[in-house]
C-alpha cells in the first residue's frame, strides 16, 4: 500500500463534500433529479451531460423534437442515464400521469413504445434550467470569471479521468486536457 498523499486526500474530501451538500436535496419546480433528467433526455434526444457545447449551442426549449424524432424507448432513456430500465419506468409513469410525457406506439415496431415530452414537460424543463442558470450565474459572481473558467476546465478533467477509470481504459496523460467529445478550441477562442 502506498503512503497517503495529503494533496490526494484533500481532493478526495473536497469531492466527497458534494455528496453531503444540502443543495442536492433541492427539487427545482418540485421535480427530483431523475424526473428532470428524463425530461432533459427527451427534450434533447441525448443525455444533457453529454452536451459539451452548451455555450455555442444553448438548449432549445421551443424546437419540437417530437415532430422530427419519434421519441425515445424506455431502454434508450435508461441507457442515456446509465441506469436500469426498472429504475426509470416509475419515473416515466409519474411524468405521464402529470401530462409531462406521452407514450406512443413505435411506427417501426408496433410492440415498442416511445416516450415524448409534452409542452407542459417542456415548460418544466425550461423553468428548471432557468433556475439552475440563476444559481450558476451567482456562483460565477462569487468566484469571478477567471476562477469559474478554471473550475469548469478542472471539473472536465476530473470527469474525463474518472470516466476513463470506470471504463477500464486509462488512456494515460496525453488527453488529460481534452474534455470528452469536444474539439480543441480554435485560435481566437476565449477559453483558457
Amino acid at each position: 500500500m502506498t503512503g497517503i498523499d495529503p494533496v490526494a486526500q484533500k481532493l478526495l474530501y473536497s469531492i466527497m463534500q458534494f455528496n453531503k451538500g444540502k443543495w442536492r436535496q433541492h427539487k427545482p419546480h418540485g421535480r427530483n433529479h431523475n424526473e428532470i433528467m428524463v425530461l432533459a433526455c427527451l427534450l434533447h434526444g441525448a443525455h444533457p451531460g453529454e452536451r459539451m457545447d452548451w455555450r455555442d449551442n444553448p438548449p432549445d426549449f421551443e424546437s419540437h423534437l417530437n415532430q422530427e424524432h419519434p421519441g425515445l424507448k424506455v431502454s434508450e432513456i435508461s441507457a442515456l442515464m446509465r441506469v436500469k430500465s426498472p429504475t426509470i419506468t416509475p419515473v416515466i409513469r409519474g411524468l405521464e400521469d402529470e401530462g409531462l410525457v406521452e407514450r406512443t406506439m413505435d411506427p417501426e415496431d408496433r410492440r415498442a413504445v416511445r416516450i415524448t415530452i409534452t409542452d407542459a414537460g417542456r415548460a418544466i424543463i425550461r423553468a428548471a434550467h432557468e433556475e439552475r442558470m440563476t444559481t450558476f450565474n451567482r456562483l460565477v459572481e462569487h468566484l469571478g470569471e477567471e476562477d469559474s473558467l478554471q473550475l469548469a476546465e478542472l471539473l472536465s478533467k476530473v470527469y474525463t479521468f474518472f470516466d476513463a477509470q470506470v471504463s477500464g481504459h486509462d488512456e494515460g496523460h496525453e488527453n488529460d486536457n481534452k474534455a470528452p467529445d469536444t474539439e480543441t478550441p480554435e485560435q481566437g477562442d476565449d477559453t483558457p
